[in-house]
């Protein structure tokens, strides 16, 4: 699941191959581009692949600015 999260993210940001690598679980992801528009991009992407319908309390920059937080809100919905 965090592989493929990861890659919704490099994708939606639109990082650059060098960027991209530097991305890992706890990386603050507000430093590489995320804000309230890319937030809800990765969140279309995300309900698209894992099947899930994000409330919209949940539509937070601050829910998503890693990739351990964006996992957690998908295992949230996903019970």
């Amino acid at each position: 699941m965090e592989d493929k999260i990861k890659e919704i993210v490099i994708s939606v940001l639109e990082l650059a191959e060098d960027d991209a690598k530097q991305i890992e679980e706890d990386t603050d992801l507000l430093e590489y581009g995320l804000d309230s528009m890319t937030c809800v991009g990765v969140v279309v992407s995300l309900e698209e692949e894992f099947g899930i319908t994000v409330d919209e309390e949940d539509l937070l920059v601050e829910n998503m600015s890693t990739i351990s937080k964006i996992k957690e809100l998908v295992e949230k919905y996903e019970d």
